[in-house]
């Protein structure tokens, strides 16, 4: 149906245009690795699909934390594959080499990706080539248990539904030279021809050779090298000479002083030449042919490969933006709130670069009731820019791009309304106003609660107090229909508006008048003020003037204009106080960070005295080792008392060591400048606790006279005050102390099974289940140790001749394992 009204336009429901969002996509387009993802951009906009949205950010969140240690994919050289796999649906045509190679190379870059972004269990990899042809036919990579690179799931699932191209590759990959000829290895026939055309050219230069060598003392050759002429082997003759040479002319040079002939000698291998290039070059096609073929059956896996292969590029240049713009991924909130913290114009980010400008952050919150804002402020102030700004982050937020900003939070629009600029149109014979007002109009019919309407100067372009009332009777409208409205005005009465409305509120673009320059602060909460008259002055505008222009105001209006002042002035003292406050904190993070660093450095002075401590604690244990096993050997004790004093060393030792992490926990529970005070606590025996500056929660073990406790943390046990107890853990009174001194569980093992053991390892697990069982009370167990080549048996057995703890042991009868196993008896 034609259009009836030349001013109506199709109204676009996110103001893409306006808002400048394809100059963002084209922007990004420089983040692109190379051709394969360039088409993809035509169909990134923003909509409305929450999964798909979340889906896109999380993949370029994912690609930027993969680009912190690994390297982009290299997806640079890739073609774009379309035009290629549309001449496949061509049955008998045959792609030229170059082509076949381009597509074996989306093909190979796919394959590359699946490794790199799914990982198979051990055993799954190229070994299942033997099963390749029946996935093949699936057109799906082979079935496995895939887990991508550490925190990367997004990019796993998508590099997951990549066809398994690995027969594919390794059919055609090396079958086609990087200069796009067909490699000899193609096939045995071309090899083969190839080889035999070597061989004749061979013999055709060795043929002229010779004639040339029977010539040149006769002066008939123009010079004495062979050359091609119509795809002949021929020699330069004079002119004046060719008749001495029988053979067949194939040329002459421009001056006619030298013809190329090709002698009779060498005519029958130049027929044979040529007979074996045309097989070569039939082989060539018939190679081409069937490279095409195997393409064209897997064109549909290439295809959704290569869409892939384009929206991982994608994942990865949004990733790559988001490191350089310094980008957050937006949240989308299921309420009606707009939060945005150091929100900065992508645009303006590129533009200010190149002039080493101060980048300007918006920082706006509006939160229920609240839905429609009201930005004034001077001109040049930055009131569009800050429209703008908030119309571009809500696109981005919806296309799956990452935004410059420390935060946004923002809820799902089903549109995003903007007015702003300059629509007059010569063509259509539309004002400025009224092209305003039009496009307000279809604005207006659209709206609905879950949009966002960006209007920049409403109401202006006419005459000021019907503009104003105007824009009063738009902003009701759109409050109405429930839609987050934000507009920029210099009409006092629209500030009136926001005043008075409890939805609404007012908003000032900052503007210093000492330096007569914008700050660009959005200040939420405060009617801006023009400053024209202000300004004026500043400039030098004749003082009677101004003052003119002071005394023609409306007292009213001079009275608001002052009130607004007034508020600006407490709104900058306010600043002035919490910038002050920001100092202060500052200032104690980093008196905090001196006493850390002082803390540190006594931890570690006590550490050293604890080493010094521990190492006398083993000297003195030494000494009073050696002093024992000395009167055993004086007394000429039998075996086993030797090998009991040996472990009572070996206990020694472990004692050392344990009062040394005792002593490590008491100085860290002591620390230098830990506060202290009385802990109000009910205490008992069986409590669990938080001991001060102990990372590792203990037991209770022991209430003592001296008001201090003593505290069990796993074997460890440490004496610490009671105000050194800090909290009561949940479940402690449920924790028992045990009480037997032994670290042995009661219920000990009746068999131990050391089947695959070293011969070592079984003697430290033996010895050790024997102590178990001894200290548990039992008389008797069994030990399984296999037949095998009988070295377990031998070992042990020897270790239980001179075991303390053995009586007697014996293999044990058929019933219980026969000689798989030995029966111990321990002594009481």
């Amino acid at each position: 149906m034609p259009e009836t009204d030349p001013i109506r336009r199709t109204l676009d429901p996110f103001s893409l245009e306006a808002l400048e969002f394809p100059a963002v996509i084209e922007m990004l387009r420089g983040f692109l690795s190379g051709p394969i993802s360039a088409p993809l951009l035509a169909r990134v906009g923003p909509h409305t699909d929450l999964q798909e949205i979340r889906r896109d950010l999380d993949l370029a969140r994912e690609a930027r934390e993969y680009l912190r240690e690994g390297t982009r994919p290299g997806l640079g050289g890739l073609i774009e594959p379309t035009p290629l796999l549309d001449q496949l649906r061509v049955e008998g045509l045959a792609l030229e080499a170059v082509n076949i190679l381009a597509l074996v190379e989306v093909a190979r870059a796919a394959l590359d990706l699946y490794r790199t972004f799914t990982r198979s269990q051990a055993g799954d990899a190229d070994g299942a080539r033997g099963r390749g042809s029946q996935h093949e036919e699936a057109g799906r990579a082979p079935a496995r248990n895939s887990f991508g690179p550490a925190g990367t799931p997004r990019l796993a699932e998508l590099a997951g539904g990549i066809p398994d191209f690995r027969t594919l590759v390794a059919d055609l990959a090396d079958k086609i030279n990087p200069d796009g000829t067909v490699d000899s290895s193609a096939s045995s026939e071309l090899g083969r021809v190839r080889r035999h055309i070597e061989r004749a050219k061979v013999e055709i230069q060795s043929s002229l050779e010779r004639v040339m060598q029977r010539f040149s003392k006769d002066s008939v050759l123009q010079d004495a090298v062979v050359t091609i002429r119509n795809d002949r082997f021929v020699i330069p003759v004079r002119a004046e000479e060719k008749r001495r040479v029988e053979g067949v002319v194939h040329a002459a040079s421009s001056s006619g002083a030298t013809v190329y002939i090709e002698p009779l000698e060498t005519l029958g291998l130049n027929n044979e030449l040529v007979e074996l290039q045309d097989r070569e070059f039939a082989e060539v096609q018939r190679l081409l042919g069937e490279f095409t073929r195997q393409l064209r059956e897997r064109r549909d896996h290439l295809k959704r490969a290569s869409e892939i292969l384009a929206e991982i590029d994608w994942a990865f240049a949004r990733g790559t933006f988001a490191a350089r713009f310094d980008c957050t991924a937006p949240e989308i909130i299921p309420n009606r709130a707009i939060c945005l913290k150091g929100v900065r114009h992508p645009l303006l980010i590129s533009a200010l670069r190149g002039e080493n400008a101060r980048i300007i952050h918006l920082n706006l919150e509006l939160k229920p009731p609240k839905r429609t804002l009201i930005i004034s402020g001077p001109n040049t102030g930055g009131k569009t820019v800050a429209l703008k700004t908030i119309g571009i982050v809500a696109l981005m937020a919806q296309a799956g791009i990452p935004v410059p900003a420390e935060e946004v939070k923002l809820p799902l629009f089903s549109r995003v309304l903007a007015d702003i600029g300059d629509q007059q149109s010569i063509a259509a014979s539309l004002s400025t106003f009224s092209a305003h007002v039009t496009n307000i109009e279809a604005m207006a019919q659209a709206a609905g609660p879950n949009d966002l309407v960006l209007l920049d100067e409403i109401g202006a372009s006419t005459e000021p107090h019907e503009g104003a009332a105007l824009a009063v009777a738009i902003l009701e409208h759109f409050r109405q229909r429930g839609a987050i409205t934000v507009v920029t005005t210099h009409h006092s009465r629209l500030k009136a508006y926001a005043a008075e409305t409890a939805e609404a509120a007012n908003a000032a673009m900052e503007f210093d008048e000492a330096t007569l320059r914008p700050t660009y602060r959005l200040l939420v909460g405060l009617p801006g003020k023009s400053s024209a008259l202000e300004i004026a002055a500043r400039l030098g505008l004749e003082t009677s003037i101004v003052e003119r222009a002071r005394s023609l105001l409306d007292p009213v209006d001079a009275e608001a204009a002052a009130l607004v002042a007034g508020l600006h002035q407490q709104r900058a003292e306010m600043d002035r106080q919490g910038e002050a406050l920001e100092l202060q904190r500052q200032e104690q993070e980093k008196r905090q960070a001196e006493w850390e660093r002082k803390f540190q450095l006594d931890r570690r002075t006590r550490l050293r005295e604890l080493d010094s401590r521990l190492e006398s604690t083993l000297k003195q244990y030494a000494k009073e080792w050696e002093q024992s096993l000395e009167e055993l050997r004086r007394q000429s004790a039998p075996a086993k008392a030797v090998a009991r004093g040996e472990r009572i060393a070996g206990n020694l030792v472990r004692d050392a060591r344990a009062e040394w992490d005792a002593q490590v926990l008491e100085a860290l529970g002591g620390a230098a400048g830990t506060p202290r005070g009385p802990a109000a606590l009910p205490l008992a025996v069986g409590q669990r606790v938080q001991v001060r500056n102990v990372s590792t929660p203990g037991v209770i073990s022991a209430l003592l006279d001296d008001g201090q406790v003593e505290v069990e943390m796993g074997r460890l046990k440490m004496r610490v005050g009671k105000d050194e107890i800090t909290q009561s853990m949940p479940g402690g009174a449920a924790t028992p102390v045990p009480a037997a001194k032994s670290p042995y569980p009661s219920n000990a093992p009746e068999e131990l099974n050391v089947i695959g053991t070293t011969a070592e390892e079984a003697r430290e697990q033996v010895d050790k289940f024997l102590d178990q069982a001894f200290l548990a009370g039992r008389s008797r167990v069994r030990v399984i140790h296999g037949h095998g080549r009988g070295i377990l048996r031998r070992t042990l057995h020897e270790m239980f001749a001179g075991h303390p703890h053995v009586e007697k042991f014996y293999l044990a009868t058929p019933q219980e394992g026969g000689s798989g196993a030995t029966i111990v008896e321990l002594a009481n």
